[in-house]
């Protein structure tokens, strides 16, 4: 072993501290203070954007802002970036748990009402599951979607979900009556313009719907860095005050806040466990032995939330 007193010796350069952001992306207040260091993020590649990412609680630097509340990436990928990345998402995992997010948006589609031959647009529909689900209840429903895998599968199942942007889409003079976005919005590079091309794309009293997780959750605050939904992908951490804020501020009114499950496979649950907590690993492996891969398992700890909005 090389001492430390050894005038030779060579000792590694302590880590640099994150700079710190100028200001917060949401509401532009200085009062931002480093929340959680990095832990070996900013990849930006396509396996770390997959829905079923196991890249739990790897990120860049999180800062939160001393005014709203928001945690938040920085620095954080561009957007040309994001978009390639996303362009290249493959998810079979994702596909092999198809009846499960079924089940998940037969639940959640609940909150839309009737459909009364609306017509609605899914915002990162992924394989097309909440289309499918929006069809069936007798919506006119279509999506977007940047991952060019995801959209053809859709797409091979008879579904209409187009690899655009919703700039791209709202360019295109569409209207809607409902526009959703499941987990999407943590996603965008530019969480308020994307929302501004959302009321464009719906008709006056058109309603927006979307989920996130909640930052300000109790199980988030408890967990603080060991809170598994610290990912590279996700870029922004709302909560139940600051995105109603953000909604109101772009053309919304706010009729609806409320908890948000996803059903999920044993199997999966367990993996995710045993990612999101490695101590728990060998806790998750022997449970794995004992319960069926394929069993339903309805998850809710309070920190994913849906939001209801209508355009004024």
């Amino acid at each position: 072993m090389t001492s430390t007193s050894d005038p030779g010796a060579r000792l590694a350069p302590a880590p640099l501290p994150a700079p710190a952001p100028d200001r917060c992306p949401l509401c532009a207040s200085d009062r931002t203070a480093l929340r959680f260091p990095a832990r070996g993020g900013n990849v930006v590649e396509a396996r770390a954007y997959a829905c079923t990412s196991f890249g739990h609680r790897r990120h860049p630097p999180i800062w939160r802002c001393g005014a709203c509340g928001l945690l938040f990436q920085e620095p954080r990928p561009s957007e040309a970036q994001l978009l390639a990345a996303y362009g290249e998402v493959e998810d079979p995992i994702y596909l092999a748990e198809k009846e499960n997010r079924l089940l998940t948006f037969r639940r959640a589609a609940r909150i839309l009402g009737e459909a009364r031959g609306r017509r609605l647009l899914d915002v990162g529909a992924y394989c097309g599951f909440f289309v499918e689900v929006a069809r069936e209840r007798g919506f006119e429903a279509e999506g977007i979607e940047l991952s060019r895998w995801a959209s053809g599968q859709a797409r091979a199942r008879g579904l209409a979900v187009l690899n655009e942007t919703i700039a791209e889409r709202a360019a295109r003079g569409a209207r809607y009556d409902v526009v959703t976005m499941w987990d999407v919005i943590e996603h965008l590079a530019e969480p308020r313009r994307d929302l501004e091309l959302a009321a464009r794309l719906l008709r006056p009293g058109g309603r927006l719907v979307l989920s996130t997780i909640d930052a300000g959750s109790r199980v988030a605050r408890w967990l603080g860095p060991r809170w598994p939904w610290l990912m590279d992908m996700h870029l922004f951490y709302f909560d139940r005050e600051n995105l109603p804020a953000l909604l109101e501020s772009v053309g919304f009114r706010v009729v609806a806040r409320r908890d948000y499950a996803h059903t999920v496979s044993a199997g999966y649950l367990l993996r995710k466990l045993e990612a999101s907590f490695p101590a728990l690993r060998w806790l998750a492996r022997g449970l794995r032995l004992l319960t069926p891969a394929r069993l339903p398992v309805p998850v809710s700890l309070g920190d994913n939330m849906v939001i209801v909005a209508e355009r004024r």
